[in-house]
């Protein structure tokens, strides 16, 4: 399976994402999960939002290099799911590549428990408090989709 995480420019929420789920899939050997990030905006080659390289490191999960990524065809055709951290960011996924409309989800269904889907917030620039709300969230739709999926 491979798990592609979209946010605006891929330094905050995806980077945020796919580390936490990578870490989960190391921790757990499992080889058949696969995973990426990217951004529907990115000015590729920016480093990750220090923030959520420091709340990695808070949790000793080691994120190793990374660097902003735009989402390209070969991304939409690579993943089986495309996790999207806001509404927009489907839509236009959806509207530039429609043959990926089953792929993508919001990560925020997974926040909800399938309740509802939300969006997750985006922190950057932000107070420490929008920063701990979208980790929260993050977390706990990694959590779930493993939960789900696994």
């Amino acid at each position: 399976m491979n798990v592609l995480f979209v946010c605006s420019a891929n330094i905050s929420r995806s980077f945020l994402a796919e580390q936490l789920l990578r870490n989960e899939i190391n921790k757990r050997r499992i080889n058949s999960i696969k995973v990426k990030s990217a951004g529907v905006y990115a000015n590729p080659g920016y480093p990750p939002d220090p923030n959520m390289v420091e709340y990695l490191e808070e949790q000793d999960i080691i994120s190793g290099a990374h660097e902003s990524h735009r989402i390209e065809e070969a991304d939409v055709v690579w993943a089986d799911h495309i996790l999207v951290m806001e509404s927009d960011h489907a839509a236009e996924i959806v509207r530039t590549w429609p043959e990926a409309v089953e792929k993508v989800d919001l990560l925020g269904r997974f926040v909800s428990g399938g309740q509802s889907a939300d969006d997750v917030i985006d922190p950057y620039g932000r107070t420490p408090y929008h920063y701990r709300l979208a980790q929260a969230q993050i977390s706990m739709g990694i959590k779930n989709f493993i939960e789900t999926h696994l």
